[in-house]
């Protein structure tokens, strides 16, 4: 059985470590096993695709979904503007009405101890629903700064996991596909695509020397 994954994954760059980075004083045991998952061993299909962006750290390119982040705070922003113009409209009552519902306004314990007369909700209520709809507010926000601050992915590693959705792979001299149409339509959204791999420095050197090698036909990157 032959599987033609090497022409569409891209070379890995090794490094050397170095002396600084070794350390053997406490090492007692050498490794006896280490299980690693094939790509050949994974059925076609999605367990196939994950398997293979799980074969390179730059290939694990998800959308982020930004314009769905965008929908929902902006209508989870208008549930706590109309919330807010609702304790606005309750604080300006009490402090017009009496001295009475004046001295709610100076009180905490006043003002929570007092009970609806007309089916609406009180200040405490309010607040309380105030205070549940800012945490779902603040952490959807902080999600989508999260993914926002992602890094977008290299050209070559968006090209290599959209060529393999694209042109799938070799199994005993067949061409099998990993998605249906359609479900591969995300690797094509690129201004929403990012990368789970952080920015390094040494980045535009590893696709410097990746490019050179193949250029020479280095056979341990072919």
């Amino acid at each position: 059985m032959t599987k033609d994954f090497t022409a569409i994954r891209r070379a890995r760059i090794w490094r050397f470590p170095t002396s600084k980075s070794i350390n053997t004083s406490g090492i007692r045991k050498k490794i006896s096993k280490c299980i690693v998952r094939k790509i050949e061993e994974c059925p076609n299909g999605y367990p196939k695709l994950a398997g293979f962006m799980d074969s390179e750290d730059t290939f694990g390119i998800y959308r982020r979904f930004g314009f769905l982040y965008s929908r929902v705070l902006l209508s989870k922003q208008d549930e706590l503007r109309k919330l807010e113009d609702d304790l606005d409209a309750m604080d300006n009552r009490d402090a017009h009405t009496s001295d009475r519902t004046r001295k709610c306004l100076k009180s905490r314990a006043k003002d929570f101890a007092r009970t609806s007369t007309n089916g609406s909700p009180t200040r405490k209520e309010l607040l309380q629903t105030v205070e549940s709809k800012l945490s779902e507010y603040g952490r959807v926000l902080l999600q989508a700064q999260q993914m926002v601050s992602l890094n977008k992915p290299a050209d070559r590693d968006h090209l290599s996991v959209q060529h393999f959705l694209e042109s799938g792979y070799e199994d005993n001299g067949q061409k099998l596909m990993p998605l249906m149409e359609g479900d591969n339509e995300f690797i094509y959204r690129k201004e929403d695509l990012v990368t789970l791999r952080p920015g390094r420095e040494s980045a535009w050197l590893d696709a410097f020397v990746e490019r050179l090698l193949k250029m020479i036909h280095c056979k341990p990157v072919q």
